[in-house]
């Protein structure tokens, strides 16, 4: 059955999930403390194969974050070899189908810790070697992984799981499409986003942090269909800057609110230099007044923008 717009891609898995104990633990530990909060916490799914049993597997991993790691066959617990002279894990723990893992610093790019998990039911593959490394915005929470063959609820738990995602990007998709046909007043009308309210501008000024990024004022623009912030960003770097990911989010509760786009009319801002950036969101969820939160990232998550604080 075809399924929307989106791509057929299946991943190899099984679904073995830890003790209950295990599980309730994870989700109370994974956690980090107020201070460390920052990452996206992610759950991944690694099918493994003869053909790409040499190969590591690369986990993100940060300080303050538990990464769990669930086996659908045993662990040869006596033979796991964790590559870290230094001592940079805090916790480091190897049950017969599990490993609970936490650093104790940032491993930066270039400066992963391998780790080799052999099996011990003598099937193919014999091993699966991890590349420990740090990502800047996301941490690999729970890791199911699968080396047996799948059965017919992993496949159909599979399935749900991608009409899911397929669900969601297509109302995206069909958000930015009706954006894209209502171009000038009339085309917004037509198109539901512009009602008899009209709609509300608001300017404050940018108070922000940024690796070599200043902010400047912000303007915030309020129809019953869509919202805009636009603000002005000053690059006092030393290399050119690019904001293609928005994230924005209520400041109190951390509700995440649907970004559409993140536009501007320079390729990028030259140091030195200024542009002003535009996000787009979808129709106002958020309650009225609410002050909101705005992080602003290039494509290597680098450098990034913030913005703790403004309201529409």
């Amino acid at each position: 059955m075809p399924l929307g717009g989106c791509p057929r891609v299946f991943s190899s898995l099984a679904r073995l999930a830890l003790p209950v104990v295990l599980l309730v633990g994870l989700t109370a530990a994974a956690q980090p403390p107020e201070g460390l909060r920052g990452r996206e916490l992610k759950r991944r799914r690694v099918s493994l194969s003869v053909a790409t049993a040499d190969n590591p597997v690369e986990l993100h991993v940060a300080p303050g974050y538990l990464t769990a790691l669930e086996f659908d066959s045993p662990v040869d617990r006596d033979a796991v070899v964790l590559g870290d002279p230094g001592g940079r894990l805090a916790l480091f723990e190897v049950n017969g189908r599990s490993i609970v893992l936490k650093p104790a610093m940032d491993l930066g790019p270039g400066r992963g810790v391998e780790l080799t998990v052999p099996f011990a039911d003598g099937a193919a593959p014999a091993r699966v070697v991890f590349s420990l490394v740090t990502h800047p915005s996301e941490v690999d929470a729970q890791v199911m992984v699968s080396r047996l063959p799948r059965t017919a609820d992993a496949l159909q738990a599979e399935l749900d799981e991608v009409r899911a995602a397929c669900a969601a990007k297509d109302a995206e998709l069909e958000a930015l499409r009706t954006r894209n046909v209502a171009s000038g007043p009339a085309g917004m009308i037509l198109a539901g986003l512009l009602g008899e309210e009209g709609f509300r501008v608001g300017r404050t000024d940018a108070l922000g942090t940024g690796e070599g990024l200043k902010p400047e004022a912000v303007v915030t623009y309020l129809a019953s269909g869509w919202g805009a912030v636009a603000l002005w960003v000053r690059n006092t770097g030393s290399e050119p800057w690019t904001p293609v990911e928005a994230r924005l989010s209520v400041a109190v509760s951390g509700d995440r609110v649907n970004v559409l786009a993140v536009r501007m009319k320079e390729p990028r801002i030259e140091p030195g230099g200024a542009a002003r950036v535009v996000v787009e969101t979808g129709a106002p969820t958020w309650p009225e007044g609410a002050a909101l939160r705005l992080e602003l990232r290039d494509k290597q998550g680098r450098r990034r923008l913030l913005i703790p604080g403004f309201a529409f």
